[in-house]
């Protein structure tokens, strides 16, 4: 294999899923981006530093040493033990306590799991697969299976629709200002979801208008 053939494997879009298995590997256990390192540097063992940890996180390192996969199973075989000996900082130890090990089909990762994920033979867990996102038929038919709903509840409730939003906004607690408002141009009838604005409202959980409906439903 020539030096372009090597330089082009493993594929950017595959060390991309890597990257983003890392930082949603991160984001799930609060971490920041120096915490390995820190870690590391309090308990006495290798780890990732902190600057590639980033790298690896975006991409950036087409072929990374065998020692890296080797320091990321360390760290995950301390957190499957929740063995976080040697640490004195409060606020690490903060950050680690409760962090959760990389896991799938009951196997933990060691170095062969990470490498293996790394050139793609490997699927990553499944909380760090992004949602797929709706087609565009899909939010369309989404939208209005809201607004027929709402329709029914406010004809049930005998209330006019200024009145129904009122009623139903406070229900509708988890969403921000923003959101709120565009769920009332949906259920009005003047909005429909596009598949970007229903993947940030609802991301991996079960529909929040429906369950937000079905609370108002039930009231008094």
């Amino acid at each position: 294999m020539n030096e372009q053939g090597r330089s082009q494997f493993p594929p950017l879009e595959t060390r991309q899923r890597f990257g983003r298995t890392l930082t949603a590997w991160a984001a799930r256990n609060g971490w920041i981006h120096s915490t390995l390192q820190d870690w590391g540097h309090e308990a006495g063992f290798p780890t990732t530093r902190d600057s590639t940890f980033n790298r690896l996180q975006n991409g950036k390192i087409e072929q990374p040493q065998p020692l890296t996969f080797c320091q990321l199973q360390q760290v995950n075989q301390r957190l499957a033990d929740q063995n976080f000996k040697g640490v004195s900082s409060r606020a690490l130890m903060d950050r680690l306590k409760g962090s959760e090990p990389i896991v799938t089909h009951g196997k933990l990762w060691g170095a062969m799991e990470f490498f293996g994920h790394f050139i793609g033979e490997l699927e990553g867990p499944d909380w760090s697969i992004p949602p797929q996102l709706l087609s565009p038929a899909e939010a369309e038919a989404l939208s209005r299976q809201h607004q027929e709903r709402f329709v029914a509840i406010a004809q049930e409730r005998m209330v006019a629709p200024p009145v129904a939003w009122k009623e139903l906004e406070h229900h509708c607690a988890g969403m921000s200002g923003a959101e709120r408002d565009r769920l009332r141009n949906v259920l009005s009838g003047w909005h429909q979801w596009t598949p970007e604005e229903w993947q940030e409202l609802a991301g991996d959980k079960e529909d929040p208008v429906l369950a937000a409906l079905s609370k108002w439903a039930a009231s008094g």
